[in-house]
């Protein structure tokens, strides 16, 4: 295999019928260039971000509020006692509604720009090498094969691309969780900034903090990235392993999105927390008290309890699990079409199909010779 071709894997779906389970048709297929692999692992996940950013917006806010609510004040018997402000959102649905209320479509669609080119610049890594690192690893007898790498191959080349999709990512991450925090009035969390867009922001960043501001919180995205991907990766690539291997079950749609759904809970469980603590730092001032992970870790744990680490999981798996569902969904059809679009028997018929057409609309008979005679009649033959 040449260094500009990457082997299918599982990840961005094989064709697993009967008709090609032969190594020798299988060698036949076209294989992906690694550009096209990046494109549509760069597309896919832009796709799916239009229709899953709302409920990111409402995690970031869920996951902020909360923030430095706690204080102790002297008691009657001259003990602290700790006071909780009240809390501006409920639960998910009740920040739903509001957002939706106060601030519309437009609200919950905060930081939908910046968003796309995260899911792009993180996927193009995340997604696009993990097919080459993985066949790397464990090579494939045959492109389309259901792969046999053991979980600890699949999670460290899962690891590995998370982690370069996590630093490419970084500035976007941060612009869009400013952005996606900003509101007015009662329904204001965390620091607010006064952008009026990405570039807006790009460059306020930029001169009044420098450009290493964009890149605060990078070390726990890094970390929360890499455990994320090796265990969406992992679980989703060899889900559809077992069911092609064991199952004889065939690539599709309802494979991808059975698998990814699974896969999607996995990796909320693992980088709940993480994401809780990623969140404070990229929505904390650059006049505030300068805190590391660890401390904020520290901070977190003591005034709002270990329960705070997991604050917003629901709606973190209402946008994740839709998220990886469509994205692998859409992975696997862009996959598809472009491997089977350029199989000759696939061109010849819809050449065919074209001729017909034509015929049709010209009142000529059709007299093309392809896999669709015999299913639409010739007008000779319908007199």
């Amino acid at each position: 295999m040449n260094t500009f071709t990457t082997k299918s894997t599982p990840l961005l779906g094989g064709d697993s019928s009967p008709s090609s389970s032969s190594p020798n048709l299988q060698s036949q297929k076209k294989e992906l260039t690694q550009l096209e692999n990046f494109a549509i692992s760069a597309l896919a996940p832009s796709m799916a971000v239009l229709f899953t950013n709302p409920f990111d917006t409402v995690k970031v806010r869920l996951q902020l509020q909360g923030e430095f609510v706690k204080s102790r004040e002297p008691g009657r018997n001259g003990k602290e006692v700790v006071r909780v402000s009240e809390k501006v959102y409920k639960s998910s649905l009740d920040c739903l509604q509001k957002t939706f209320r106060h601030e519309g479509m437009r609200g919950l669609q905060k930081g939908l720009f910046p968003a796309i080119l995260k899911e792009s610049s993180k996927n193009i890594f995340r997604l696009g090498l993990y097919d080459p690192i993985l066949n790397a690893m464990h090579p494939l007898s045959y492109p389309g094969e259901a792969s046999t790498a053991p979980a600890w191959k699949r999670m460290i080349a899962g690891a590995t691309c998370g982690a370069m999709g996590a630093i490419s990512a970084n500035p976007f991450e941060l612009i869009k969780t400013r952005l996606q925090s900003h509101s007015t009035g009662g329904l204001a969390v965390g620091n607010q900034y006064a952008y009026t867009g990405t570039f807006s922001a790009l460059r306020t960043i930029v001169t009044t903090d420098g450009v290493m501001t964009l890149y605060r919180g990078s070390m726990i995205s890094i970390a929360r990235s890499m455990l994320g991907s090796a265990a969406n990766l992992t679980t989703y690539s060899l889900l559809k392993d077992h069911a092609r291997n064991n199952w004889g079950a065939q690539d599709g749609i309802i494979l991808d999105m059975m698998s990814s759904l699974v896969s999607a809970f996995v990796s909320v469980v693992v980088m709940n927390p993480m994401d809780v603590v990623r969140i404070r730092l990229y929505n904390r001032s650059s006049q505030a008290a300068s805190q590391s992970t660890l401390q904020s870790c520290r901070h977190i744990f003591v005034t709002e309890g270990p329960l705070a680490f997991y604050k917003g999981f629901s709606t973190h798996f209402m946008r994740i699990g839709p998220h990886f569902t469509l994205t692998f969904v859409f992975l696997g059809m862009l996959k598809r079409q472009i491997i089977e679009g350029s199989q000759p028997e696939v061109i010849e018929a819809r050449k065919a199909s074209t001729a017909i057409l034509h015929g049709m609309e010209d009142g000529t008979s059709s007299t093309t010779t392809s896999i669709t005679s015999g299913v639409i009649p010739r007008r000779g033959e319908q007199m």
